[in-house]
């Protein structure tokens, strides 16, 4: 495109004068620069992977830190401590868009109450993806706060008081989105995070420091250091606890290739 512009420098020239050609390139190479992650995500899914089968997981995370520690709960279905949150879900009235964007749910996920249901952990044909984030976008017909993992995974464990934390503040800081990547069973895949910071009052700050000072096996309080190295300490150069590479996505508010 850029190269049929020079070529026709003369015509340009005659119908705007040469500052006009230098305004047009000029907007034209800022365009492609400020979109160029757009542009190659739309031929990616668009073109490339047009037809297959995407797996996307859209979940959100918390960031609850007392002190310079992080509390960060055992996985309910992996080896690992990771931040409290999980999958949104799916509320009615998403069927008819599902339906029309040919999503299927991702059934291989199960928890200890079994199959997941609802949760936004599903399969898109590529051509497809972008309308589909679309859709999550607009926060239409599906879960958008992220007070039931909490709730679920401190509260209903009483590793947190209801009574005092029935009530929370949350800072939404950033969404960490992934490439579409090449998964362990050779699929392709894309993991969003939403990520929040637990804000806590008066009453919950004294309450937080109480449980660093407490073990248990359900939960961990890590620092930063140890988070960065996933759970690989470097003075003993040993393994403390297994830490989830996506804590290390939240805690740096980005997503990368290396995880250790």
């Amino acid at each position: 495109m850029i190269i049929g512009f020079i070529e026709n420098k003369h015509f340009w020239e005659t119908k705007f004068g040469q500052a006009g050609i230098v305004t047009c390139i000029t907007l034209l190479v800022t365009f492609i620069t400020d979109n160029y992650g757009k542009i190659r995500f739309h031929f990616i899914t668009k073109w490339l992977h047009g037809k297959k089968d995407i797996r996307i997981s859209i979940a959100y995370l918390y960031r609850i830190k007392s002190g310079n520690s992080y509390l960060l709960v055992k996985s309910r279905t992996r080896n690992y401590y990771q931040p409290v949150g999980g999958c949104y879900k799916t509320l009615p009235g998403s069927e008819q868009k599902f339906e029309d964007l040919g999503v299927k749910p991702d059934r291989k996920f199960e928890t200890e109450k079994g199959i997941a249901k609802n949760d936004l952990r599903v399969y898109v044909k590529g051509k497809y993806v972008i309308d589909f984030l679309k859709w999550f976008d607009s926060k239409k017909d599906r879960e958008i706060s992220p007070w039931r993992e909490f709730c679920e995974e401190l509260i209903d464990t009483s590793i947190l008081p209801w009574k005092q934390f029935r009530f929370i503040d949350y800072k939404f800081k950033d969404q960490v989105r992934s490439p579409i990547i090449t998964m362990d069973n050779g699929g392709k895949g894309m993991f969003i995070f939403d990520i929040f910071d637990l804000v806590v009052n008066d009453e919950q700050k004294p309450i937080l420091e109480k449980l660093q000072e407490q073990t248990a096996s359900e939960y961990i309080w890590a620092t930063d250091e140890l988070i960065q190295s996933l759970g690989h300490d470097i003075g003993t150069k040993q393994y403390h606890y297994e830490i989830s590479p996506h804590t290390k996505y939240a805690q740096n508010l980005k997503w990368s290739k290396e995880n250790k």
